[in-house]
């Protein structure tokens, strides 16, 4: 018991020394006598020392606390603030022998030193003072890291940013608030894991830390948790964490998340989430063989793959958990988690390993429990999120080299290769190809650096591979910047305004042009059944809407499959519309249509008189409201919901515009220059639709990529559809010269039938 005891401060010792290292440089200030990470460190170590030494040598401890007691000074000069009596505490701690309360007093001292550390930097933050922002964010703690999950340099990357005034002081505080809270709730959720642990081992030193440790952070959360619970709820929390079981105190910051994770991470943590599950067998099968009741471990380095697989997949489990506290499943997926880490555990420890087909078996089922849960939008395919495990899959091939384990390093290496090939290479080759071909190359026999393949084969040194490696890594951080773009939301928002706009106007003249010859005062109550299916029109849209909506959720995993589909289902509409306007048909034959309805239905006497003309105000709209969601559907896969809701509303909003002013001028406008204006713009959409359709297309392996060679800015892009692929740019060109060329060549027909009948 009492080896446990002193081998937790230990190892803590450890791990504070470890974490003196920081993501930005910064530089003493004048008359200090270090940085506050600096003396925050001393700090730190002094204590831990001091409690290992507490019970062989409580002498030097005192001294070590003389040593903390310059480093809380120095803290102190630096603006901090602390009890004056914390030393006199520890001191007394230290004579008494008390390890549990001492511990308890250490762990309390360090958080507070981060929570006013974190409040410091908030402050410079907002001040817009960059200096001072990156001498308080060196006094911070990391999230735990794995290989394959290692710390977040998004407030470095944002201090940065405000520095070389790129970024605002706003922006700048949202990235620091994502990367630090989150950080310090991941440590909050280890300390109540560390509890619990000691507690059911009945370490009582550690126990009394893990507690401290648990309040200390929660107390850096506390202004989040406030805001979205209230101050009842927060006190309620902090008498938990003082008293009460570690379940308690779960129960009571169920669903609560002091840095909202953004869509875009919730997808990236769930892909990562998947992706380390279903490597899990895979790695375990090759560490073990023979069957049931004679389980033997071959290759100790594939368990440890397996299982820090397993680690990493359950961290980026608790990320998303708290968003599903709802969710039935989450008991057993929680039981799947823990059954497969005693499992593997128990593979390492080789006492009663489990048989690769059990892993695998609870492997699956764990990824069916997690499928089931995870909403879809979630589940799409996420480039940025394979890159990391490819990365990962690197490192595992490095240390296989670094073993002398060539095998390994090369099965390390294919699996890396085939998540290329199979996701992100497809992407980069209409992106960047250029980029894809060095990819390769460094994968496979290049020759400057020599490809992992050709270093394997021929069996190099770890510092070859590891030159290699590295400049694999710069590759994938370039192509992690790529992929990472997202379609401009300045641009979708515009292109869903012009598609609201155009089906609008279209509809407000039809409708205008109806309710013309119903100005007279016999006739104003048939206004009322159009105007009724006008509206039915509108509800049945926003059905439709959703019915499209969620069934192309449920496809959602299917990425950019769906976005093609949908994108071609668009574009045929759009040409059909854009042949009929350019055509002349599908306003005057449409507008006749609909004039010899209601016609038709004034005819009529009573109910089918009034069901007549609802039908006619139902289709007048239901048509464009139809082409308006599937047009708009094909946008919010290209970018988010919100980017086309702001341009939805942009261009119904011009629409009313212009709808009561048709309807007050009573149609004396130009309705056909408006048409024919309208319809140039709708010819532009679909030349931008089109070659971003293309574009996906060729992601996702439907058309073939022959670059172009030309380096054409992202924006062309983003902006106009336009990438650097010679199918990509004809398939553009086709498009308008399609529509606009049937429009002459049908009007050339039409004057040579005309011809022989026209009198010379």
């Amino acid at each position: 018991m009492r080896g446990s005891t002193l081998l937790i401060p230990l190892l803590c010792a450890l791990a504070s020394l470890a974490l003196a290292q920081s993501p930005v440089k910064s530089h003493p200030q004048p008359g200090d006598a270090g940085t506050p990470a600096q003396s925050g460190e001393a700090l730190r170590s002094a204590l831990a020392e001091a409690q290992l030494e507490l019970v062989f040598d409580p002498q030097q401890a005192q001294r070590l606390l003389q040593k903390a007691a310059v480093a809380l000074d120095e803290l102190e000069r630096a603006g901090l603030e602390f009890d004056a009596q914390v030393l006199t505490r520890l001191q007394h701690l230290v004579r008494s022998g008390d390890e549990a309360a001492f511990a308890r007093e250490r762990a309390a001292l360090w958080t507070g030193v981060l929570r006013q550390s974190y409040a410091r930097l908030e402050a410079a933050v907002q001040q817009g003072n960059a200096p001072e922002a990156a001498r308080w964010l060196e006094l911070r703690e990391y999230r735990s890291a794995t290989r394959f999950d290692p710390p977040d340099a998004d407030a470095t990357e944002a201090l940065r940013g405000l520095a070389e005034g790129r970024i605002q002081p706003s922006e700048a505080l949202t990235a620091v608030r994502a990367d630090l809270l989150d950080g310090y709730q991941s440590r909050l959720n280890e300390a109540l894991r560390g509890l619990e642990v000691a507690q059911q081992a009945g370490w009582r030193v550690r126990g009394a830390e893990e507690r401290a440790l648990a309040q200390g952070y929660f107390e850096i959360l506390a202004p989040a948790y406030r805001s979205q619970r209230g101050e009842a709820a927060l006190q309620e929390a902090r008498a938990l964490l003082a008293t009460g079981s570690p379940q308690q105190i779960r129960r009571a910051l169920e669903g609560f998340r002091a840095a909202p994770l953004s869509p875009r991470e919730r997808a990236r943590r769930a892909g990562q989430l998947l992706r380390f599950v279903s490597l899990v067998p895979v790695e375990y099968a090759r560490g073990v063989s023979g069957g049931e009741g004679h389980v033997n471990v071959t290759k100790d380095l594939e368990i440890t793959e397996a299982l820090t697989f397993l680690k990493s997949a359950a961290s980026a489990w608790s990320d998303l958990e708290p968003l599903l506290t709802a969710h039935p499943n989450l008991p057993a997926i929680r039981r799947a988690f823990a059954e497969l880490e005693g499992g593997l555990r128990a593979a390492s420890q080789k006492s009663d390993p489990p048989t690769a087909r059990w892993v695998g078996e609870r492997s699956q089922a764990l990824l069916k429990w997690l499928e089931a849960t995870l909403p879809a939008g979630w589940r799409r395919v996420d480039p940025v999120g394979d890159l990391e495990v490819i990365r990962s899959q690197l490192r595992s091939a490095q240390n296989a080299v670094a073993a002398g384990r060539y095998d390994l390093a090369e099965l390390a290496r294919m699996d890396a290769y085939a998540l290329l090939e199979s996701g992100p290479e497809a992407r980069l080759r209409v992106f960047n190809p250029q980029l894809a071909l060095e990819l390769e190359g460094l994968f496979w026999y290049g020759q400057d650096p020599k490809g992992l393949a050709r270093l394997i084969r021929e069996r190099a040194g770890a510092a070859q591979v590891a030159q290699t490696r590295q400049v694999l890594e710069a590759r994938l951080r370039e192509a992690n910047q790529v992929l990472g773009r997202e379609a401009s939301p300045a641009a979708i928002g515009l292109n869903a305004a012009i598609i609201v706009f155009r089906e609008g106007l279209e509809a407000v003249l039809i409708i205008a042009a109806l309710l013309a010859s119903f100005r007279r005062p016999e006739n104003l109550h048939l206004r009322r059944p159009v105007w009724l299916g006008v509206g039915l029109a509108f509800l049945a849209s926003a059905l439709t809407w959703v019915l499209m909506w969620g069934a192309i959720q449920q496809f959602a995993r299917y990425g950019e499959r769906v976005e093609a589909v949908v994108s071609l289902i668009a574009i045929g509409v759009l040409l059909l519309i854009m042949n009929w306007f350019y055509h002349k048909v599908y306003w005057t034959d449409r507008l006749a249509g609909f004039h010899q309805q209601k016609q038709q239905a004034i005819r009529r006497t009573g109910l089918a008189a009034g069901l007549g003309l609802v039908a006619v105000g139902f289709e007048s709209i239901y048509r464009e409201g139809f082409e308006t969601v599937l047009f708009l559907q094909s946008l919010v896969l290209q970018g988010s919901l919100l980017d086309v809701l702001w341009g939805t509303l942009v261009g119904g909003a011009v629409v009313v515009g212009l709808g009561l002013v048709i309807f007050q001028l009573q149609l004396r406008l130009p309705q056909k220059k408006m048409l024919i204006f309208t319809g140039l713009l709708v010819l532009f959409v679909l030349t931008v639709m089109v070659g971003q359709t293309a574009h996906v297309m060729q992601v996702v392996g439907w058309l073939s990529v022959t670059p172009t060679g030309w380096g054409l800015p992202y924006w062309l892009g983003t902006w106009l559809g336009i990438y650097p692929t010679l199918e990509g740019l004809l398939l553009q060109a086709l498009a308008p010269t399609a529509v606009v060329g049937s429009y002459f060549a049908a009007e050339s027909l039409k004057r040579r039938r005309l011809q022989p009948h026209i009198a010379p």
